[in-house]
């Protein structure tokens, strides 16, 4: 079944850094510019945010970020509370591309869904949101 579940994910994360490539973007950055002109306006998002959503290590996300904040996608600024702290603003040029994204990825998720019924579905998107946090805990 990991095998599975492998080659399935490999087959997704081709399809998303294919569209990203279009935008000399990567697939993960893609998938965090969905993620964070997702977020409420009024609601505050740091990189602690980012590691959780997409189950990665802290470096992992440093990088990412980093990245991501060179090309003028994001930009992190300290908050007013604690300077530590550096919230994640999305900037204008990742905001332009977000109708495009949230095209790509509707029409992708239906790809994936296309095949299962509504029942299906059901038991499917439970099951993947499940499994990552079962397998932590092993």
């Amino acid at each position: 079944m990991a095998h599975l579940i492998k080659v399935a994910s490999n087959e997704i994360s081709r399809s998303v850094n294919d569209f990203a490539a279009k935008y000399d973007l990567t697939g993960t950055q893609v998938q965090i510019i969905d993620f964070l002109t997702h977020i409420p306006e009024n609601e505050e998002t740091f990189q602690k945010d980012i590691e959780s959503e997409f189950n990665i290590r802290r470096s992992t996300a440093t990088n990412i970020l980093k990245n991501m904040e060179r090309i003028d996608l994001i930009k992190r600024e300290p908050v007013e509370t604690d300077s530590r702290l550096k919230k994640i603003v999305i900037l204008p040029k990742a905001k332009n591309l977000q109708d495009k994204i949230d095209k790509f990825m509707k029409e992708n998720d239906q790809k994936i869904l296309s095949s299962l019924g509504t029942f299906e579905r059901r038991g499917f998107l439970h099951a993947l949101q499940k499994l990552p946090e079962k397998l932590k805990n092993n």
